[in-house]
């Protein structure tokens, strides 16, 4: 969820942090909250376009900020925000301190003379997190996704209809130019990238294929996705890897990884599909997951393949080339032998998913798929061979299938049977 704290010019982003310190930790911990501070001084250079959704609540810090919140709803589109498939309540904390309930009744009763309803949730910070976690238990997904060219060729299945995106979740969708990214590469300083590699190489248990300079140009990739997702403000990213294998010699596998790691939801050749799959992970189980080709099946197990792997999520990885391409820097990562959830959300208009729960069974390393691997035990046949939802899945460690099923039975979602 997504939460803006509101404070006056007479106070700043350190106070806040500081006098509030126990409940944005909690917030972030226990609610999954992303935080925003905004006061008088930010909202004139505050990208328009982080205006144009509403916040999961707004915290109240002190007094004074009444005619900075009314700044921030003018400058929000509530028609979209409010239409009849979005939520109408705006939500507000305030613990009473600095004057922020006071502040807070003032913005309650504003909101009542435009024909808005609101709330304050107002107690103990014990309090006011299990209100936060009744009333917003269900994910949030708006946000904002940027897709790094087109869907790659062969994906003929596997698009969203970003405008039904927007209606029902909330979530923006913009198109960023490939030759921008291809630009950026060529800008980042060499000793930036060096550095950059460097931590990486400390991480990784080995290398095998990559040279010095490989490493070196998929750490600019990296450097350049990372800067444009700062500069346009995403949660989230999808890219079509396979030309930039081609323009700039190397592959976005370790760019995704770190992203995905970073707390940005990073997917790879424009799915967005799987990309949505993995983006309500994130959101409602809070947890990173691996997108993965399923790749060899049996009566007894499943076994799932990729060339990028959160690093977050594996006990040791190795630094590899990509697979198809044998270019560039791919993970090579071993996962535990846990719980895990396998997950898919598919559908132009995200009307069906698939979720089971199993157990991995071993972490294959063979020359005949891409560099991460895993085998689950369960029999996939049934379902992938007859009713897939498109090809790549998600993996998800721990199990989350009931609290998956239950967001889509509050969405109205099909759910695909095995």
């Amino acid at each position: 969820m997504k939460i803006t704290i509101l404070r006056s010019s007479f106070q700043t982003d350190e106070f806040v942090k500081n006098e509030y310190a126990d409940l944005i930790q909690r917030l972030k911990n226990e609610c999954n909250a992303e935080i925003n501070i905004m006061g008088d001084e930010s909202v004139e250079t505050w990208r328009a376009a982080s205006l144009q959704s509403l916040p999961d609540a707004f915290m109240i810090a002190t007094g004074g900020v009444e005619n900075l919140f009314k700044r921030i709803w003018s400058a929000i589109d509530v028609e979209t925000m409010c239409g009849p498939s979005r939520q109408k309540t705006v939500t507000m904390i305030a613990d009473g301190r600095n004057n922020s309930l006071a502040a807070a009744l003032e913005i309650l009763t504003y909101l009542g003379n435009i024909g808005v309803e609101g709330r304050i949730l107002h107690g103990t910070n014990d309090e006011i997190i299990s209100t936060v976690m009744e009333t917003h238990g269900s994910a949030s997904l708006r946000g904002r996704i940027g897709l790094f060219g087109q869907p790659s060729d062969w994906l003929i299945a596997s698009g969203v209809d970003r405008d039904y995106l927007h209606q029902h979740y909330g979530i923006e969708t913009i198109d960023i130019d490939l030759q921008r990214l291809i630009d950026g590469i060529k800008t980042i300083p060499q000793t930036e990238a060096e550095k950059m590699a460097q931590t990486i190489l400390k991480r990784a248990k080995g290398v095998v294929e990559p040279s010095d300079a490989d490493m070196l140009e998929a750490a600019k990739a990296y450097l350049a996705i990372k800067r444009i997702c700062q500069e346009e403000h995403l949660d989230a990213m999808t890219i079509r890897c396979f030309d930039i294998v081609k323009a700039c010699g190397t592959t976005s596998c370790l760019a995704l990884a770190l992203l995905n790691d970073e707390g940005i939801v990073a997917g790879c050749e424009g799915d967005m599909q799987t990309l949505m799959s993995m983006y309500l992970a994130k959101r409602l189980c809070g947890e990173v997951a691996f997108m993965a080709n399923p790749s060899q099946l049996t009566d007894q197990s499943s076994m799932l393949a990729h060339c990028t792997i959160p690093l977050t999520m594996c006990d040791e990885t190795t630094i590899r080339s990509h697979f198809e391409s044998s270019i560039g820097v791919a993970i090579q990562g071993v996962l535990p032998l846990t719980d895990y959830t396998l997950f898919k959300w598919g559908g132009s208009k995200l009307d069906r998913f698939f979720v089971t729960e199993a157990q991995a069974v071993e972490t294959p390393c063979s020359n005949h798929f891409c560099r991460t691997q895993i085998t689950l035990n369960v029999n996939l046949k049934p379902y992938l061979l007859q009713h897939s939802i498109g090809n790549h899945h998600v993996i998800i460690r721990g199990r989350h299938a009931d609290q998956i099923r239950q967001f889509m039975l509050e969405n109205d979602i099909v759910e695909c049977k095995m």
